[in-house]
């Protein structure tokens, strides 16, 4: 049954339960992964006609074509008995037992999920899990599963998503590539799998001539998949990670922006791992700052643009509901470009969650990851992750936009940008004076746009956290800018 297709009496009543203090904001948020600015459309829509927000959530929900028990596992996971009980009767029997859980005492609850993980097929007869939506298969599958917790054994390198209090749990119960399995199980189901033998067919096998880079996480081909212009990641075959880059890949999968490279899917079954993403016809910035490209160099336009475009979606990663994410590893080689020099952030294989809750800035992590010329001092020393690592490092990247100077030159005395920009600030060295030199003192030159950049780049890279300035302080000011436009495309 469609969530459209709800019965009036249990559709009223589930919008009676949630509207109670508010209830479907945390399923909105936390569980359907509805943005913080969806989630306040949807309240203030629901206030202009004067209907239930939860009614208006179940209608925008609804329109995707969710199902009843897509619904009820959602309910499942927030614990919500009450509603749970009233959406019984619209689901198959099967999913009753979940309800159950939260009923039955904790010996009847283990034995649940043992019977669970024991059951590994689907059942073939009518009403069972075979008539069951796949999506829906696998979240119940995984919700019966008790996941294993991630440890430091012997030396093994942390997962990426691993802080400083998962290290200190026991990890007596499994091993890190049952928790993969776990989580891409969890992350697989809205994204299309492709078979390694079409992917290798679309980059016309592996070719040399189509090879857009290379990096330690492996190489990028492009190609042509159903008509499509693809990138194709192909992932190192002994690198452990890989299931690591996947999974961080497909947990973004459900983040959908418009400054956020889109994955269009994935591949397990070949000798290397894969993952398929939208095709960026204009480069990579770093190519294009570099003049690596057949391109013109960027007017002070096209960079206030792209400056624009990726803070609007940092600050979106950042303030998302629930927890925010942090990329961990923005440099002008992870912003891409599309046809009309849209940026769109990519590589997603270092993201990791932030600190949840307003009273927490900070969390420690087990281990750094990242490009060390654009990760601040707190967190390359003492291994403090928060937002303010991104907002560091697109400081630095602001910086180069304007100057296309190196991130790191061992040439200069101050050899980290990040550092010699501040140097260059105690000096009193006007920043117009480093204006990319292949457009300063032509007619597309503008300094007061260089000042600008150079200042927020001296913002961003504060030394303490705590100065810095938020993402959505950023993209603010951004729009605040009063661009001249003389010279200025």
């Amino acid at each position: 049954m469609y969530i459209y297709e709800l019965p009036f009496e249990i559709n009223k009543e589930l919008c009676r339960l949630l509207d109670i203090e508010d209830y479907w904001k945390e399923l909105a948020g936390n569980h359907m992964k509805y943005s913080a600015f969806d989630v306040n459309d949807i309240e203030q829509t629901a206030r202009r006609f004067s209907m239930s927000p939860t009614n208006q959530l179940f209608t925008r929900w609804g329109q995707l074509n969710h199902r009843a028990e897509e619904l009820f596992i959602l309910l499942y996971r927030m614990k919500h008995i009450p509603a749970l009980n009233c959406l019984a009767p619209a689901v198959n029997k099967d999913f009753h037992k979940l309800l159950n859980k939260h009923k039955n005492s904790s010996s009847a609850k283990a034995a649940c999920h043992t019977a669970l993980v024991q059951d590994k097929s689907p059942q073939k007869t009518d009403g069972s899990f075979s008539s069951i939506p796949l999506p829906v298969m696998l979240m119940e599958k995984v919700d019966g599963v008790q996941q294993p917790t991630s440890s430091i054994h012997n030396g093994t390198a942390p997962s990426p998503y691993e802080t400083s209090s998962d290290i200190s749990k026991d990890s007596s119960t499994g091993g890190r590539a049952n928790n993969d399995e776990y989580e891409i199980m969890k992350r697989v189901s809205s994204i299309p799998k492709m078979s390694y033998e079409e992917l290798k067919e679309a980059t016309d096998n592996w070719s040399n001539n189509n090879l857009l880079g290379r990096g330690g996480f492996g190489q990028v081909f492009k190609g042509e998949w159903k008509h499509l212009p693809v990138a194709v990641k192909r992932l190192q075959r002994e690198n452990d990670g890989r299931n690591k880059e996947l999974i961080a890949e497909m947990c973004l999968n459900q983040y959908r922006h418009d400054n956020i490279l889109p994955l269009y899917g994935y591949c397990l079954g070949g000798p290397e791992a894969c993952l398929v993403y939208q095709l960026m016809a204009g480069g990579s910035l770093e190519q294009r700052l570099r003049g690596k490209t057949h391109h013109p160099p960027l007017t002070w336009s096209q960079r206030y643009n792209i400056a624009h475009g990726v803070a609007r979606g940092l600050q979106f990663l950042h303030t998302m509901a629930g927890t925010p994410l942090i990329h961990g590893d923005i440099k002008p080689a992870n912003i891409l470009l599309d046809q009309c020099l849209m940026p769109k952030i990519g590589d997603f294989g270092l993201a990791r969650k932030g600190p949840y809750g307003e009273d927490r800035t900070h969390l420690k992590v087990s281990r750094v990851f990242g490009t060390r010329p654009y990760l601040p001092y707190e967190y390359l020393s003492t291994r403090c992750l928060s937002p303010a690592v991104d907002v560091y490092s697109y400081g630095v990247v602001m910086v180069e936009m304007a100057t296309v100077l190196l991130a790191l030159d061992r040439d200069r005395k101050v050899q980290l940008l990040s550092q010699h920009i501040h140097e260059i600030a105690k000096l009193g060295i006007d920043p117009a004076t480093l204006e990319d030199p292949v457009i300063r003192g032509t007619a597309y030159s503008n300094p007061s746009m260089c000042r600008e950049f150079f200042s927020i780049g001296l913002h961003c890279t504060k030394f303490k956290r705590n100065e810095r300035p938020t993402m959505l302080e950023v993209f603010k000011r951004l729009n605040a800018f009063q661009t001249p436009q003389a010279n200025f495309t």
